[in-house]
């Protein structure tokens, strides 16, 4: 019986039609557009403080100000570099602008970008992906906006009538997100959730190395791994296929 390809999101275009779009029409633009805005973000950001350092004619401590960068530093700096490269392919280019920008993208953004690309039958990280992904991350900060006005309301009238063990369970909210978001890949080919996760817990639990350390070998490891297996044809993921439409062909 033949089999049909589920990939359905798939751009009929040859790769190389779609490189050449992507390159000279969809990056630049993306890159661009996401350089101004960050700028803009950036100068937004200290205009508070500025505003009631000048207007009201504030002294600052700045050998305070850089203890507190350097301490601040000293725990974010290695995830500007971590976050980016860990969540890049399933973001995309324009993605990850909006992500960054925006905030909450390990327990939002990226696992409505990932179930988006599931749903549309598109790769991670293909072209068809870049753009699904966008319009997925566009769409969350809609939501965003409206679920952070019923937020608002929610929180200053119903939860101060919850009980503790209620409250309790929302401790858990970001490890189920990441659990579903783990299962969800580890479908494709489980031996690869079974040795990221028994390593992970090797590098958590047992390594000497430093706390921000993990993550980017952990991702790294993973990264290499697959592109070995991948190589050597071993671990590779089956394309998804689905029963043929009635009146298909037959054996």
């Amino acid at each position: 019986m033949e089999k049909i390809n589920k990939l359905a999101g798939e751009s009929p275009l040859s790769i190389a039609e779609k490189e050449e779009i992507m390159k000279k029409e969809y990056s630049p633009k993306a890159h661009r557009g996401g350089l101004i805005f960050s700028i803009i973000h950036i100068l937004i950001f200290f205009l508070p403080p500025l505003y009631i350092m000048f207007y009201f004619n504030i002294p600052v401590d700045w050998s305070a100000v850089a203890k507190g960068t350097v301490a601040v530093l000293g725990f974010s700096a290695p995830f500007w570099f971590i976050e980016p490269i860990s969540y890049f392919l399933v973001l995309g280019v324009a993605g990850t602008y909006i992500s960054f920008l925006a905030g909450n993208i390990s327990n939002f953004r990226l696992p409505v970008s990932a179930v988006a690309q599931e749903v549309a039958g598109v790769r991670e990280g293909s072209h068809e992906g870049e753009i699904v992904s966008t319009l997925a991350i566009v769409a969350t900060q809609i939501m965003l906006t409206l679920a952070a006005l019923s937020g608002a309301i929610f929180v200053t009238i119903v939860v101060k009538f919850l009980p503790k063990s209620f409250l309790a369970a929302f401790d858990w909210l970001l490890p189920s997100i990441w659990g579903a978001i783990v299962i969800q890949f580890a479908l494709r080919k489980w031996q690869y959730a079974v040795v990221a996760i028994l390593f992970s817990i090797y590098i958590d639990v047992y390594s000497p190395l430093p706390i921000w350390s993990h993550v980017p070998i952990i991702v790294f490891f993973m990264a290499i791994l697959a592109l070995k297996l991948y190589s050597k044809k071993i671990w590779l993921i089956a394309e998804k296929e689905a029963a043929p439409a009635a009146g298909g062909a037959k054996k």
